[in-house]
């Protein structure tokens, strides 16, 4: 059973660093014209699609129309 213990610490350990970039994960587009190829405007900041860099007047809606 002592021996399990390190074991199970590890793969834990292991998934938590993992998952740490996939948590992390930015908006999936660069910019403006990208998140418009891809059909999306007027993006609210509580969307997972919106990002700070696509906000140029920080009212909290990016890639306005």
């Amino acid at each position: 059973m002592h021996r399990l213990l390190p074991a199970a610490f590890l793969a834990t350990a292991a998934s938590l660093a993992f998952a740490g970039p996939a948590a992390a994960q930015q908006a999936p587009f660069p910019n403006c014209a990208a998140a418009r190829d891809a059909g999306y405007s007027n993006i609210p900041s509580n969307s997972p699609y919106y990002g700070t860099w696509l906000d140029r007047d920080r009212d909290g809606i990016g890639c306005e129309s």
